[in-house]
C-alpha cells in the first residue's frame, strides 16, 4: 500500500481545519452558557436549601424560582451538548495532529 503524498496530507489538514473553524469554533460559547447555568443552578439550590425565610414571597422569589427552574431544565440539555462537543473537538484534533 502506498504512503499518502504530502499535497494529499496538506489538502486533508486544510479541510479538518476548516471542518473545526466551521462546525467547532462557532459552538465553543456553549461552554460559557453550560457554567453560567450550572452556577445558576447551584445558587439557587443553595439559596433555597439553605436560606428560607418561613411564608414571605415577593416578585423577586418568584422571579428567582422560574429562573432556577429553567436552569435545572437546561443542565441535562447543555451536559449531552457539551459531551458531545468536547469529544467532537478531542477527535478533530486527534485527526488534525495525524
Amino acid at each position: 500500500m502506498q504512503k499518502p503524498s504530502e499535497s494529499w496530507k496538506r489538502i486533508r489538514r486544510a479541510a479538518l481545519e476548516r471542518a473545526q473553524r466551521s462546525a467547532i469554533d462557532p459552538l465553543s460559547p456553549l461552554y460559557d452558557v453550560y457554567v453560567g447555568v450550572s452556577a445558576l443552578y447551584l445558587a439557587g439550590f443553595l439559596h433555597f436549601s439553605l436560606f428560607t425565610n418561613g411564608t414571605d414571597f415577593s416578585w423577586f422569589t418568584a422571579c428567582l424560582i422560574v429562573c432556577v427552574a429553567v436552569a435545572g431544565a437546561l443542565v441535562p440539555l447543555l451536559t449531552g451538548s457539551v459531551l458531545t462537543l468536547h469529544f467532537a473537538s478531542k477527535k478533530m484534533e486527534r485527526l488534525i495532529a495525524e
